[in-house]
Formats: structure tokens, C-alpha cells, sequence
């Protein structure tokens, strides 16, 4: 398939201008931080093992969102603007073969980075020789995979929507204000409007999946039974609906786009 060769360009060219190895390194040392500080903790007596995922999670929330973005918004773009998607289009590829492998050849990158974070922060608990909550640190792995891979697809979307650089970065802020900050105030603000703008008596049982739906705050509620927390079961699975639901349909709304977009 051709969009093989597109992601194998994209992990190919993030080795060879040492992007990946960038990446990898910056997400080693902020787990590795993250992970230290979790042992002093512990030693004080002011933390258990599975407050390492917390430690996770405290340093993913934000780093996870922005190293997605960031990863993919100029991918398409940027070819758009220096004329590389002219000549790969003359080359045996099509439109979808470069959504998608851009895709692909991008989180396989990402992947690559938070597994060697979580490792170095593992590795540091190991060391000095504290216990591993394994299970707790495969389902955080797992969640922020998935918050990555809405994230990137939000990315990948914007890059083949959009017809300059400026734009796309532009965009990728007011994406990244939007459904990391600004989206926590929407369910109480439609709670608030919903109960003919008066303080509700009751949060509204629909509040928390309105919330949800901003990958941000879904992957917040997928980590709740990773830490311990009892969680509602549909919700969960809400969540996970939604991380899906981003990383399947923000490509292709942006193929859609760009397949009919005039070059």
C-alpha cells in the first residue's frame, strides 16, 4: 500500500533530523522527573506506588496534548507551502495515501516518545528500588496513547483543512485553549442556562458526559479506575467512544476536505 511508504517517510525523516530522538529525550526526562519526585514522596511516607500514575498523568495532561499537536500540524501543510505535495501527487500516491500515512508515520512517533518516557520513569522507581504499580502503569499507557492518537488526528486534520502555516498554528492553539481549558466550563454553563440561568439545585446527570466529550477530559475519567476510583461503568466506556470518535473522524473530515481542495 503506498501510505506505507508515506509513514515509513515520516518515521524516516524523524530520525534522520533527529525529531524522534528530540522528542523521546524531552519525554524521558519529564517522566524521569516526575518519577523522582514520586520516590521522595514515598520515602516520607506522603505517597503509595500507584501515586506514580498520578505523577504520570500530572505531567501527560499537557505534554501529551501539545507534543500530538504540535507533531502533526505543519506535516501536510508545510508540503502544501513548499511545494513536496506537488511532486508526491505526481508520484504513484493520492490524497488518502498521504492522510493517512502522515497519520500513521506521525503517532507511530508520538508512540515511540511516551513509551520512552514511561520507561525512564519506571526505570527510575526500579532503580532505587520501589515497588511498580505494573497494571496501573499499562492502563495509564494505554489512556494516554489514546489521548494522544485524538490529539494528532485533530492535528492531522488541521493541517489538511488549512492553506498556510500561520493558519494551521492558529488553529492548533485555539484547538488545544479550547478542549484542554475552556471546555471544563461548558457542561456547568449549560447546566446554569438549562435551569433558566439560576444556580441548579442538582448537577445534571448529563453534565459529566457533555464534559467528555473534549479528549482532554475523557482521558481524565478513563485514568479514574487506573488510580483506584470507583467509576461509572457507561461512562467509561463514553470516554473511550470519544478518544475513538476524535481519532477516527478529524481525518477524515480533513481527507474530506482536502480531496477536494484546489492545490
Amino acid at each position: 500500500m503506498n501510505w506505507q511508504l508515506i509513514a515509513r517517510k515520516e518515521i524516516g525523516d524523524a530520525i534522520r533530523n533527529r525529531q524522534l530522538y528530540a522528542l523521546a529525550a524531552t519525554f524521558a526526562l519529564v517522566f524521569a522527573v516526575m518519577a523522582e519526585l514520586h520516590v521522595r514522596q514515598v520515602d516520607r511516607g506522603y505517597a503509595v506506588p500507584i501515586d506514580l500514575v498520578d505523577q504520570f498523568a500530572l505531567a501527560g495532561m499537557l505534554l501529551v496534548p501539545v507534543t500530538g499537536l504540535l507533531l502533526a500540524s505543519g506535516a501536510i501543510v508545510r508540503r502544501r507551502s513548499n511545494g513536496q505535495l506537488t511532486l508526491l501527487l505526481g508520484l504513484p500516491h493520492d490524497r488518502r495515501d498521504i492522510v493517512l500515512g502522515t497519520y500513521v508515520g506521525r503517532y507511530a512517533i508520538f508512540l515511540a516518545s511516551l513509551l520512552a518516557g514511561v520507561l525512564a520513569g519506571v526505570a527510575v522507581v526500579f532503580v532505587t528500588g520501589h515497588a511498580v504499580p505494573t497494571t496501573a502503569v499499562l492502563g495509564y499507557l494505554l489512556a494516554s496513547a489514546g489521548l494522544g492518537l485524538a490529539y494528532l488526528a485533530v492535528a492531522i486534520a488541521i493541517s489538511a483543512t488549512v492553506r498556510t502555516q500561520t493558519w494551521a498554528t492558529f488553529a492548533v492553539f485555539g484547538t488545544l485553549l479550547l478542549l484542554l481549558f475552556v471546555w471544563r466550563f461548558v457542561p456547568e454553563g449549560l447546566a446554569y442556562a438549562a435551569a433558566g440561568f439560576e444556580e441548579p439545585a442538582t448537577r445534571p446527570w448529563w453534565t459529566s458526559y457533555v464534559g467528555a466529550l473534549s479528549p482532554s477530559l475523557a482521558y481524565e475519567q478513563l485514568l479514574e479506575p487506573v488510580l483506584g476510583s470507583n467509576a461509572d461503568r457507561s461512562q467509561i466506556w463514553f470516554s473511550a467512544a470519544v478518544l475513538l470518535g476524535w481519532s477516527a473522524l478529524a481525518p477524515l473530515v480533513g481527507y474530506r476536505r482536502f480531496a477536494t481542495d484546489d492545490l
